[in-house]
């Protein structure tokens, strides 16, 4: 007997929709659900699943654990990259402590660097942290930008500082999407492993 749907399978065992609180029971309409076919074996009033086989279901499961395993390496991936330096290791950092040695000891430096509108969290961001680096130690570097902050109507209306930390927050926003699809497929494999697993126990 093939059943396409679940409602062709409490059709012919109408004791299925009392008991769709069993697990398995969940299993075979979750499986229906996602376009699978049963063919299943009568049993007097319950059955047996002849298909798909347990070999079947094992290749999926073998499948669909293969991708998972490579989904959680990409999340890894994805969520190292969106973790900042803590803030307290910014005390231990080479490129923040040279820059407060400077602030103490360079007054054009301390009043140059005022003016770029950096705070703390700009020394967690790769970007901020090399135009930091090259503003402190190049002269002319820190002459162009200064220059171009006055110079820049997008600067007038907010600061150097902040327009670079608007760039990493569009890319935070696209890491964390990133990071929302690949746990929610990550999800639905092991909520499909599941039903697999359970789907067996009707053999």
């Amino acid at each position: 007997m093939l059943i396409s749907s679940w409602e062709e399978l409490t059709k012919r065992f109408p004791q299925l929709k009392e008991r769709e609180d069993d697990p398995k029971v969940a299993a075979l309409k979750a499986y229906l659900a996602s376009g699978g076919m049963l063919r299943v074996e009568p049993r007097g009033d319950s059955f047996r699943v002849v298909y798909p086989t347990k070999e079947i279901i094992d290749e999926r499961i073998a499948k669909l654990s293969r991708e998972r395993t490579f989904l959680l390496k990409e999340l890894n991936k994805i969520k190292a990259l969106d973790r900042d330096l803590s803030p307290v290791r910014l005390a231990f950092d080479p490129l923040y402590i040279k820059h407060n040695l400077k602030l103490l000891a360079d007054g054009r430096y301390r009043e140059a660097f005022a003016k770029l509108g950096f705070t703390k969290e700009h020394f967690l961001d790769p970007k901020a942290r090399r135009i930091i680096e090259q503003f402190m130690n190049d002269l002319d570097y820190r002459e162009r930008v200064l220059q171009a902050i006055e110079e820049s109507p997008v600067y007038r209306s907010r600061s150097f500082g902040e327009t670079i930390l608007a760039r990493k927050d569009t890319r935070k926003t696209i890491i964390s999407a990133r990071a929302q699809r690949l746990q929610r497929r990550i999800d639905e494999i092991d909520r499909e492993i599941t039903a697999l697993r359970l789907l067996k126990k009707w053999m």
